[in-house]
């Protein structure tokens, strides 16, 4: 009874904490992109999700790294809730990449474009990160009792493409991404790239945290059919 509890307190820690990063980086990422564009536009797509941390020439470059600190934070939290929660390898080993995710998204909150060297590095260990947590992601919908479930994989995938088309386009001398052609300065394959995988991250909490109400729900209804058979 002890261990059920256990488990159920740790479903709500990965469900709180995947919400909150969902929400909080949504809000922080949402507030910095309009106060630089100033309204709802196409021209969002064009900014690099990085440059709104810039605290020379962000309006909101504060709330924006700020959002990525707490984010970040919670990530961490609900992955390490994952790594207690399951015992099986895929899963830690899942659990443990995250964990590297959610501290990379917290060193960029503290070492923004302005700390440029540094923040090259770290944005391309959540570039790396993020790419090792989504294929072990990919192994881990094909394992008996998964609780990846099929929108987890399609935004997955998506995350899989866009991280190997930033991949391909990183410059590894520089760790930095070519410029936005001039000749179509209205088609930013980076700034897409970017933006599509912060997105599909985003909405992988959300179906995470989902999927684990889901659990609780299950676990809750096999509680009270054991109490009712008892």
């Amino acid at each position: 009874m002890i261990s059920k509890t256990r488990n159920y307190d740790l479903h709500l820690v990965i469900v709180f904490m995947s919400l909150a990063t969902a929400m909080i980086c949504s809000f922080g990422v949402g507030s910095a992109l309009l106060a630089e564009v100033g309204s709802v536009s196409l021209d969002m797509l064009l900014i690099r999700p990085d440059t709104l941390g810039d605290y020379m020439n962000s309006p909101l470059a504060v709330v924006f790294n700020l959002s990525l600190l707490a984010g970040g934070s919670c990530f961490l939290l609900a992955m390490v809730a994952v790594f207690y929660t399951y015992q099986d390898g895929l899963s830690r080993y899942l659990a443990m990449v995250g964990c590297v995710v959610g501290i990379s998204i917290i060193l960029m909150g503290v070492f923004p474009v302005n700390f440029l060297d540094t923040h090259r590095k770290v944005s391309t260990l959540y570039l790396v990160s993020s790419i090792v947590l989504h294929c072990v992601c990919v192994l881990d919908y094909f394992k008996p009792g998964s609780t990846m479930n099929k929108r987890m994989l399609s935004l997955t995938i998506i995350a899989l493409i866009c991280g190997t088309i930033l991949i391909v386009l990183l410059d590894f001398n520089q760790l930095d991404f070519p410029p936005c052609s001039n000749y179509l300065p209205q088609f930013c394959v980076v700034s897409l790239a970017m933006w599509s995988l912060t997105q599909a991250n985003i909405l992988w909490c959300v179906c995470l945290s989902f999927s684990m109400m889901k659990t609780i729900k299950v676990q809750q209804q096999v509680a009270y059919k054991w109490l009712e058979n008892y």
